[in-house]
């Protein structure tokens, strides 16, 4: 028998190696953008708010206004500011609120929506072996918002199983609602026989709802690609093929999480091997920009110190992420690749796969 997510492994390694393969900075540079994005793209993000240093000396005018006085206790002092808080809370207009509330899910929504259109475009690099960015984000963006409704009617079902399974195991959580099952003669029996129901219809409910995910994510995206299709369309066409083929998808699943977990791994190794260097690093810089600021004092109690400090911290949090970036492409593009190779072993037609990316045999044709 044929194990199409065992072949896999070593059609991923063919792929990889020829899509990084001989080296280009520019094309390394955009398929570099593409793994950090497609993922959702958070790194950095903890870093566009206010940093605690910036807090100790901003705003010390607003807080002077809520401290508590000198012949205020300190809970009194407490409750002032609560309270002042509340009131400004409720002196805003609701409409304010609402807005800025819709602004800012309709924003994640967008930047949820351009991940999945980058990760779409992972996958036209894959077919075309030509790594662009702006045209195929533009043209597969509608697939994206298809992509995204369909992740997020799964996501929900998922989260309301998982809810009704955690009420199945654990009745006490109706009670904490204020929800009882008792009150008449046999209760307790038919309690019992309707919790356990709900919870093999919860249980199965997050289990399609997890796969479901994972597949549409990892088969119905990249046939998307190759057929040009919609999200509803792809999984007409994948499910035609899987439908004959389950054991390969137990099969992918595990070796799938094998490779994530081996990948893992890897990717945290060179984090803290990096991460190390470029510790020792900026703590050598420290002490040589405590030396003009009069000792290393000066670094936590100036505002030229408090500078350096931010400035050394942010230069080493960049200098990780450029620097494990190429170990975190090569982690993508093998896993995207592994995925796809999966794919195109099940049905080549439905894989977005360029043949100048497959090692082709001639008693094994893949990737047409």
């Amino acid at each position: 028998m044929t194990w199409h997510a065992v072949d896999a492994l070593d059609r991923a390694v063919d792929a990889t190696r020829r899509l990084l393969f001989p080296f280009e900075a520019v094309r390394w540079a955009k398929l570099a953008f593409l793994a950090l994005v497609m993922a959702g793209g958070g790194t950095g993000a903890s870093w566009t708010g206010s940093s605690p240093l910036g807090a100790s000396t901003g705003g010390v005018g607003a807080w002077s206004e809520f401290a508590p006085t000198e012949t205020e206790s300190v809970p009194a002092g407490i409750v002032r500011v609560v309270s002042t808080g509340a009131e400004r809370l409720a002196g805003l207009d609701v409409a304010l609120l609402a807005g800025i509330a819709v602004s800012a899910a309709l924003g994640a929504v967008a930047l949820v929506a351009c991940s999945i259109a980058f990760r779409l475009a992972f996958y036209d690099a894959l077919a075309t072996n030509q790594v662009a960015l702006w045209r195929p984000f533009r043209d597969r963006f509608r697939q994206a918002l298809g992509l995204l409704a369909v992740s997020t009617l799964l996501a929900v079902a998922t989260g309301i199983s998982v809810l009704a399974l955690v009420v199945a195991v654990d009745p006490a959580a109706l009670r904490a609602v204020g929800v009882s099952l008792g009150g008449f003669p046999g209760s307790s029996t038919i309690a019992s026989v309707a919790l356990g129901a709900l919870g093999v219809t919860a249980f199965g409910v997050a289990l399609f709802g997890t796969v479901g995910s994972r597949l549409t994510f990892e088969f119905i995206a990249p046939a998307m690609v190759a057929r040009d299709v919609g999200v509803l369309a792809g999984w007409r066409a994948v499910w035609a093929s899987l439908r004959d083929s389950w054991s390969d998808v137990v099969a992918y699943l595990v070796v799938h999480a094998v490779l994530t977990a081996g990948v893992r791994i890897l990717q945290a190794v060179a984090v803290a091997l990096v991460g190390g260097l470029v510790a020792v690093t900026a703590l050598v810089a420290l002490l040589l920009a405590a030396v003009p600021l009069g000792g290393v004092e000066a670094l936590f109690g100036t505002t030229a110190g408090a500078i350096a400090l931010a400035a050394v911290l942010v230069c080493a949090v960049v200098a990780v992420v450029v620097a494990t970036l190429p170990v975190r492409l090569v982690a993508r593009a093998y896993l995207t690749a592994y995925e796809v190779s999966t794919l195109a072993g099940i049905d080549p037609e439905l894989a977005p796969l360029a043949s100048t990316l497959v090692a082709r045999d001639e008693s094994e044709p893949i990737g047409e």
